[in-house]
């Protein structure tokens, strides 16, 4: 199950009447529970129905892939990947920083409780194993490796998110970005600018502008080029949408 499974179903025509502002994003916050089926103003009921079906099968192959990549994990040496992908080894334990707080990940399992779409990006990123230095080089998720196939789907289910929290939320989202991390940092073209890490070796820059009359407030958000080395531009999406989601 792909958001463009659930693309098909929809109008396909942009409408941008619904939270989401397009087709596309809607199709990926609506696998990630983010956005239900009555959110489309444009759906009928049968296709509600349709769609929400898809919805019950998703849950299936994300468990199934969860057991896959725990099996996959299960089988790397630790101490040998640790450092290149900014965790921690000790033992047979592996300590990893993730939307700010340190997650705790043993043979038996995460000692943490988190979603299973947060599991997921974690042990996709030790998978992949990504061993490169950071260059410095803030990126649009477009210029990354085929990052223009899911540049569009990014700018809605990310940036655009959230920018309208910074503008009907901001004293409270500014809070929230200090207490996950976030440092301010100077030289760029915004307002606000701040450098997180939502993991060790993936960045994010967010450069936040404030709305006037005739435009409501922007997000962007910038990687580092080598962000696509640590993990693929499907699974930064879903890390752009899991930073939105502990935002909130």
């Amino acid at each position: 199950m792909t958001p463009l499974d659930v693309y098909k179903k929809l109008p396909s025509n942009n409408c941008g009447r619904c939270p989401a502002g397009t087709c596309m994003s809607f199709a990926v916050r609506f696998l990630r529970r983010m956005i239900a089926s009555s959110e489309c103003p444009e759906l009928d009921e049968q296709s509600k129905k349709e769609i929400d079906a898809m919805l019950s099968d998703a849950g299936d192959w994300k468990e199934k892939r969860l057991i896959e990549l725990f099996s996959e994990v299960f089988q790397i040496n630790f101490p040998g990947v640790a450092k290149g992908i900014g965790a921690v080894s000790e033992e047979d334990v592996l300590k990893i920083r993730y939307m700010g707080k340190e997650v705790t990940l043993r043979r038996s399992g995460f000692a943490d409780q988190m979603g299973i779409w947060d599991r997921l990006l974690i042990l996709m990123y030790i998978k992949q194993a990504g061993k490169s230095r950071l260059s410095g080089k803030w990126v649009a998720f477009r210029d990354l490796k085929d990052g223009l196939i899911r540049a569009e789907s990014f700018h809605g289910a990310c940036e655009i998110s959230l920018a309208k929290m910074f503008e009907h939320f901001r004293e409270g989202f500014l809070r929230r970005l200090s207490a996950m991390g976030a440092e301010k940092v100077e030289g760029f073209p915004a307002e606000q600018s701040f450098v997180i890490y939502p993991l060790p070796k993936i960045p994010f820059l967010v450069l936040l502008r404030s709305g006037d009359e005739d435009f409501g407030a922007d997000c962007k958000v910038l990687l580092d080029s080598t962000a696509a080395e640590f993990l693929d531009v499907e699974a930064l999406l879903y890390l752009g949408m899991a930073f939105v989601r502990a935002m909130k």
